[in-house]
């Protein structure tokens, strides 16, 4: 079956993360930004989290919108579990409009701080090496720019291999350059900053991806056994356009959205620090499936 543009799909999407100590510990503090956003694109039907051991959550906004939730172990213990669930909706769609209410400013104004550097993306001479860096101009039209961008996506999928094994969550993405491979994490700071250096909003996106099983709809991608990295970039007739490097591909009803920002570290899904001396192991899974068809 194949999916028009603005059709909806319904998406399940199971997240669950184990940290296990080698001795008790306590004092846990945490913070997660696991719940999906509601956006043009998206829309939540179900959410919840649940704990173990279970322990009070508390939540608030972050200064993008982003939903934070917080919550901590006072008493020892010797494991953590978190499950965040949620069933949402999606639309074949690459770009939702403005996202935002109306500002007369200019854009360089509203979104200065998807222009400046920032920790994850700071600045490199690298991103003069990537040709289109060099092309892309914020005062081209609509098809124009959204044709770059993919342009630009696409020499990141061709040029740099998909490998976990070279970089960490702390690498900068002057590592991608060097090594000529990296994450998701890794090509998105890189070409953000591309797209910065250019004089064009950008900005970090986390959340998952669906990867089709046999003789379901949808593209096979690289990154859907954990969360996911993409890109959004800013232009004045689209809105916010999401562009996948990782994957070579314009983000669609495939990617479920859970926090933006500047960078990675805006966007952490899980952050948390505890008392004592002891050892963690940390176990992840993610599961996305489709748990209704094509929605008119």
């Amino acid at each position: 079956m194949e999916l028009q543009k603005g059709d909806h799909v319904t998406l399940e999407v199971t997240h669950h993360s184990k940290f296990t100590y080698s001795e008790p510990v306590s004092l846990s503090q945490n913070e997660l930004r696991m719940s999906p956003v509601e956006t043009g694109l998206q829309r939540v039907l179900q959410h919840e989290i649940r704990l173990s051991p279970q322990v009070p959550l508390s939540s608030h906004r972050d200064h993008f919108g982003n939903l934070v939730q917080r919550f901590n172990i006072l008493e020892p213990h010797d494991s953590l579990e978190i499950t965040a669930l949620s069933v949402v909706e999606t639309t074949n769609a690459i770009s939702c409009g403005p996202e935002s209410k109306p500002d007369p400013r200019p854009y360089d104004q509203r979104w200065t701080e998807y222009l400046c550097w920032s920790p994850g993306v700071p600045y490199l001479a690298e991103y003069d090496s990537v040709p289109l860096g060099r092309e892309i101009d914020m005062g081209m039209d609509e098809d124009e720019f959204a044709k770059t961008l993919y342009e630009m996506a696409r020499y990141f999928f061709r040029t740099f291999r998909y490998d976990p094994d070279v970089t960490h969550v702390h690498s900068s993405p002057k590592e991608l350059f060097q090594h000529g491979g990296g994450v998701c994490q890794d090509m998105a700071h890189a070409m953000i900053g591309v797209l910065r250096k250019a004089g064009v909003p950008a900005r970090y996106a986390s959340g998952y991806i669906f990867e089709p099983g046999k003789g379901e709809i949808g593209e096979h991608l690289r990154g859907a056994s954990a969360t996911h990295a993409w890109v959004q970039a800013w232009h004045e007739g689209h809105g916010w356009m999401g562009i996948d490097p990782t994957n070579d591909k314009l983000v669609d009803w495939q990617f479920v959205r859970t926090a933006f920002g500047r960078d990675y570290f805006d966007t952490q899904p899980l952050k948390g620090v505890f008392a004592g001396l002891a050892e963690q192991e940390l176990e992840v899974s993610v599961n996305v499936r489709i748990v209704e068809g094509l929605q008119q």
